[in-house]
Order: C-alpha cells, then structure tokens, then sequence
C-alpha cells in the first residue's frame, strides 16, 4: 500500500543536455541509496543508452556515486518497449514485483508525459535542470522530492476508514477531530486550510494525491469530481487550489477532473453549524443537480457535448465527511445519471455514524429536485469501518516530519 518501485528518467534528472551536475547527482543518489534501505525499487527508464564523460555506462556511473545496483531499462539498454507505448511499464513493473499504483516516475521531458499519460503512472516533475513543461507534480530540489517520497510516498496507510455495502463505497484518509489531542493537530490544520484557506495546504494537496494514488482509490475511475460548497458559487474552480491538484492527478492517469459536474443551484446552510443528528437529507438532495456539460480541468469554456457518465465510476471529492448527507446526495444523483460513485473524503469525524440512504428517490440528475428525508436509511458504526488503526499515528508523524523537513 505504498511505493514499491521508483522510475527515474535520465534527461532533465539526473542531467540535461549531455550535462550532469556533480551535486545534483550525488544528491539524487543519496535518496535513492535511502529508499533501497527502505526496501523501495529504484531503475532509470530511457530508451536510450547513457554513457557518462563518454566512457562509463550510466547504471555503473550512478551505482558507483550511490552505493546501491541501479539498472537502466528500456528499448536500447535491455530491449524493453518504447516508453511512449502503452503497457511500456509493465515488463519492468513484472521484474520488480510492483503494481501500477505501487510504481511512480520521475521525469520532465515530454517523453516522460507521454510514458506517464500511457502507463498511468503518476508523474513527479524535477524542475532543477529547469522547467521543460507545465505537467506533473514539480519539485524544485531533490530534497523537494525526498520529502514527497519520504512523507508521503511511504505512507503504510493511505486509507484510514471505509464502507463498502452494496453501491456505497466511500474512504477517508483519517479521522477528523480537534478535542481528541491524538489528532488535534493535523485536525486543526485541514480544518484551517479547508474553511480559511490557513494552516498547510500543500500537505493537504499531497496527502489527497498519496491516499487517492497509493491506495488504487483511482482504478477504474473514469472521471474525477469535487463535492461542492455551501454557496451557489462555491463551485467556481480554484486554480490555487485542490481543484488544480486534481487536475495534475487526473491528467496523470488520462482521467478527466471536472470541477462542476455537480453543482449546487440553492444555498444551503453550513453543516458544521448543524448538529450531526440535526443533519438532513433534504438540504442536499434539493439544493445540488448535475452540469450536463462541465468544465474540463478547469478550462475555460464548458465542455461542448454532453459528458457521458452512463456505466462510468466517478471519483467525488470532499474534504469532511461527518454524517454523510452530502457523500450519499452526490451518490445518488449519480446513480439517477446512470454512473457509480466511489466517494473519498480527506478526514471522517470521529464518533459519528455514516447515515446511508436506501432505495431510489427517484431523483432527476440534471434538474433541481424538491426532496425531503429517503424512506429508509442505514447506519454505518464509525469503530467498524476503521481499516488501518494505525494510519492516525502515521498522519501525525507525517505531518511533523513534513512541517520540520530537513534533509
């Protein structure tokens, strides 16, 4: 449930243009020397063949200056397919025992967007030697990319909570509370970033990036969705925001976000200032519909036909997840389109069940809809959906580690 395998492109990583920067050099092979004690796979992946000073192999160059066996795949070096081929990855990922959502690659070049895009594989983009295209996840430094794997990469845990029962399938990252001083204070944090734009929103980026990726959340996923605010025109994209985030997640794996397929055409009253047991149905169900013709990745203009959803797994987004009303209003009027949710949320409130709605109400996706409480519902035991009991401990070492990173 974590990184098993670390590709590294040649070009624009380790060097640029026949150049190699002794220090970068060395840097990248102190992380890489620590990720093998961490019992992670490292390869480079061209397809070409590398020769250093135009005598010493790459793989011998790299091995040498860190300490570890690195190899060097691809069409030249071990006749492997061409990275811009789909299902390149796999004869490597087959050698080293790791499933694409366990595999992740490091490049900037075109090509690496292209061996990504046809691999699935999430892309992380080193920006030292410059930056060769708007794609990907930059990192700026190799410390930068150290902490990513470090910190997040690594996690044991990308899920915390889920319930899975019949066409209900939602996950949390954590747990969310800001008394209980186990998880106070990353609570306090996401709550910050969430409602006051506060706290660390980049470890909140990356948090969902981990937890959606590492976990194969996104197998199967045709299109990535956020759940939207209170307000009418909460729904506006953020470019600054998770709503960008997803975008290079999805454009990652060739996986739409569109950041208005459910839209909320009423103001609804916010749910933190309503008492969990207080919480209805209703003030989702008739104040959200979905968008026929959505923005793609936040462009500017709607798509110009209708986005069709019909027997397609929608990933929907959110931040918190107390009770439930607004996970189960946004499965619902998928289902009434057609589609399956899969639902994820970064935190789930402690203590507190997840209220699922039964049966069909009979819902029209693309137009408001004036309904009250469904006719039956079911209650999930917050203590039974917990999967990984140890992923609080492992969030608040992270998120330590990651706000005092030094490498």
């Amino acid at each position: 449930m974590s990184l098993k395998l670390l590709l590294i492109s040649v070009d624009g990583t380790l060097g640029h243009d026949g150049a190699i920067n002794d220090g970068i050099a060395r840097d990248l092979g102190r992380l890489v020397k620590e990720l093998v004690a961490m019992d992670v796979k490292v390869a480079f992946w061209s397809n070409k063949t590398w020769k250093i000073n135009a005598a010493e192999p790459l793989a011998a160059y790299f091995s040498r200056i860190s300490g570890v066996d690195v190899k060097l795949h691809g069409l030249a070096a071990d006749n492997m397919p061409a990275r811009s081929t789909g299902q390149s990855a796999a004869p490597i990922m087959q050698l080293y025992g790791a499933q694409p959502h366990e595999t992740m690659l490091v490049g900037g070049m075109e090509e690496d967007m292209r061996a990504a895009v046809n691999n699935k594989l999430l892309l992380i983009r080193p920006d030292w030697y410059g930056a060769h295209m708007d794609y990907g996840f930059p990192m700026s430094s190799v410390s930068e990319l150290a902490r990513f794997c470090m910190v997040f990469a690594l996690r044991q845990h990308p899920i915390f909570w889920r319930v899975r029962s019949g066409s209900l399938d939602i996950s949390a990252g954590g747990p969310f509370s800001t008394m209980n001083e186990n998880y106070a204070v990353f609570g306090a944090d996401a709550r910050a970033f969430a409602k006051q734009g506060r706290g660390n929103p980049d470890f909140w980026f990356y948090f969902t990036i981990s937890s959606l990726y590492f976990s194969g959340l996104l197998d199967g996923v045709k299109y990535i969705c956020s759940y939207p605010g209170h307000l009418v025109d909460s729904a506006d994209a953020d470019e600054r925001g998770i709503a960008a985030t997803l975008v290079r997640l999805g454009k990652c794996l060739n996986k739409g976000y569109y950041h208005d397929l459910i839209v909320r055409h009423t103001d609804a009253p916010k749910s933190q200032h309503i008492k969990a047991a207080e919480r209805k149905f209703g003030t989702q169900l008739s104040t959200i519909r979905l968008n026929k013709r959505p923005h793609k990745n936040l462009s500017e203009h709607p798509n110009k036909t209708d986005l069709k959803i019909k027997n397609e797994t929608i990933l929907v987004v959110d931040d918190f997840c107390t009770s439930g009303r607004s996970s189960e209003a946004a499965r619902l009027y998928l289902q009434a389109a057609g589609a399956t949710a899969r639902l994820y949320t970064w935190l789930k409130t402690i203590n507190t069940s997840y209220e699922e709605a039964l049966g069909d109400p009979g819902l029209k996706a693309y137009m408001p809809n004036e309904r009250g409480e469904p006719e039956r519902t079911q209650a999930h035991g917050y203590h039974a959906a917990i999967v990984a009991p140890k992923a609080p401990a492992e969030i608040q070492e992270i998120f330590e580690k990651y706000v005092g990173w030094k490498w």
